[in-house]
């Protein structure tokens, strides 16, 4: 007994050392955990109370996104979150970023759903589901390793499954819920192969650690492009990228329409926030590792272009299969899902370019400001699509006819949300596909310019088509009737406002705030 007390004597300064990161790191991960801590807090009361739906839940979910968004807002300082040298957060303004448009837009689904007029909204195990889905995406905005990326990526999957299918009256929602889980499963079983050869080439599971790795590693490897490849099949999955798009414009059209919204956009920014922090932070230098060349970026950015070839392939098919698939489409859920499809393209384009030092920042900032008023058009899209389920029964474009006559305010608020997605000015679309064309056009990379330009035009024909049934035809007996007043009229304006506003004003303001949120120290 003796002999081993030299020993605890020896590790007893270590242990105030660990209180001290153990309190800071839970301090740093305080949105997932207080998220986290939402489901259970929800599932508590759904016991307890055992009456059914209510509407006491959504505003308790309501009140937790809330709570949820201060605790991002007062974070500050950039720092990484792990111990003994291993890091598996990182607190920055990337991930702040995110995070917000994740609980801004799960708030509005809340409302979406609440306004539906369906019952599904007032149920506990709806709610359970968003926090979950909530705390996995703010989870992999911040996530710097593998390990903890896997897990909650099949958070947000797993949840998302549930809700495309949440309905079970709807045979459409559970066509869409199976397919969902269908390729979710293959995509989740391709990636996390990927990532054993990932692994296997590193003997690392942190990002930054396995860029260090790489540069050690002979890029041209067969086993480690298999490796990659099948690494980024997971991250196409999550964005409905080509080739693993298929899945999208079923599960939207058969999920509920705030569901597809929630989808669209939530699940589309998760994506991209670790696939960008796997670029700007895996591929770069972090500067808070001491461990890393701060020229590890600059020596890196020759030897990826592989990486870029596959990020530019993936968004030629992604914008070009959505837009021509999208020409044909009557439903508008459904036109609204191979759009959501089109737009990851745009983006994609963009990311092609994050590994160029010299443009690393403002392609970074282009597609966080580009998120930001994603969020606004496309939910705005889609809450109008709910509400027609709602009154009408039905979402086809010509449901729309004559709208325009007899409720201008709405006609012309879902005119400029349509716009601001085609990406024509005055509208906050304009000003970010301009700033997600800039730093591809400034790096010489004109092809893939040209295909997304030629790309935006023929988005054209399929945005006009429901404006031509609003504003250009005469309403008949078969038109149904729109109840959208009130609440759901001033949220609609409150949508549309940002998008004129950024547009015309304040798009600079807006900009800088992204390029300070996600600059990358070099």
């Amino acid at each position: 007994m003796g002999s081993f007390l030299p020993l605890l004597a020896q590790d007893a300064p270590a242990f105030p050392s660990l209180k001290a990161d153990l309190m800071q790191n839970l301090g740093a991960a305080a949105p997932e955990g207080f998220l986290c801590l939402m489901v259970l807090v929800v599932l508590l009361l759904d016991v307890i109370r055992h009456k059914g739906p209510s509407a006491l839940y959504p505003k308790v979910t309501l009140a937790g996104i809330a709570i949820a968004v201060v605790l991002v807002c007062v974070g500050s300082g950039d720092h990484l979150v792990g111990y003994n040298g291993f890091a598996a957060l990182s607190v920055d303004g990337l991930g702040r970023l995110f995070k917000l448009v994740f609980l801004i837009t799960g708030a509005l689904t809340v409302v979406f759903v609440m306004r539906s007029g369906k019952s599904y909204g007032r149920e506990g195990e709806f709610q359970v589901l968003m926090f979950g889905a909530l705390a996995g995406m703010c989870y992999l905005a911040s996530a710097t390793e593998l390990i903890g990326f896997y897990v909650a990526f099949e958070l947000v999957s797993y949840t998302g499954y549930l809700m495309a299918g949440y309905r079970l009256e709807s045979t459409k929602g559970a066509e869409a819920s199976g397919k969902y889980v269908i390729f979710g499963s293959v995509a989740s079983g391709v990636m996390l192969f990927g990532i054993t050869l990932v692994f296997g080439f590193t003997g690392s599971t942190e990002f930054s650690v396995i860029a260090e790795k790489l540069m050690a590693v002979d890029t041209a490897e067969p086993a480690l492009m298999v490796g990659a490849i099948f690494t980024f099949a997971g991250f196409a999955f999550k964005a409905a990228a080509f080739p693993f798009q298929f899945w999208c414009p079923d599960v939207y059209e058969g999920a509920p329409a705030p569901v597809a919204g929630f989808l669209a956009v939530a699940s589309k920014a998760a994506a991209f926030a670790v696939g960008l922090r796997v670029l700007a932070y895996g591929v770069g230098a972090t500067p808070s590792l001491d461990a890393l060349d701060p020229n590890l970026g600059q020596l890196l950015t020759p030897n990826m272009a592989f990486t870029e070839q596959v990020l530019a392939v993936a968004a030629v098919g992604t914008m070009t299969w959505g837009n021509l698939a999208a020409l044909r489409q009557n439903n508008l859920q459904r036109m609204l899902a191979y759009s959501s499809i089109a737009q990851a393209g745009y983006l994609l384009m963009t990311a092609c370019v994050v590994l160029h030092a010299d443009v690393s920042d403002d392609a970074l900032a282009a597609i966080g400001f580009y998120f930001l008023i994603y969020l606004f058009m496309n939910l705005g899209a889609f809450f109008i699509v709910t509400l027609m389920r709602r009154d009408i029964g039905s979402t086809l474009v010509t449901d729309l006819r004559g709208i325009g006559h007899r409720k201008p305010l709405l006609a012309s608020c879902f005119a400029i949300m349509l716009i601001s997605l085609t990406g024509l000015p005055p509208t906050a679309g304009f000003v970010g596909k301009f700033l997600l064309f800039a730093p591809v056009i400034g790096e010489g990379l004109f092809v893939l310019a040209t295909i997304g330009l030629i790309n935006g035009a023929i988005s054209l024909y399929y945005y006009a088509k429901p404006m031509r049934e609003m504003f250009l035809k005469e309403p008949d007996e078969t038109t149904g009737d729109l109840r959208v007043v009130g609440f759901d009229l001033a949220l609609i304006v409150a949508l549309t406002v940002p998008l004129l506003f950024f547009g015309l004003f304040g798009w600079d303001a807006v900009a800088d705030a992204a390029r300070d949120a996600v600059a990358v120290a070099r």
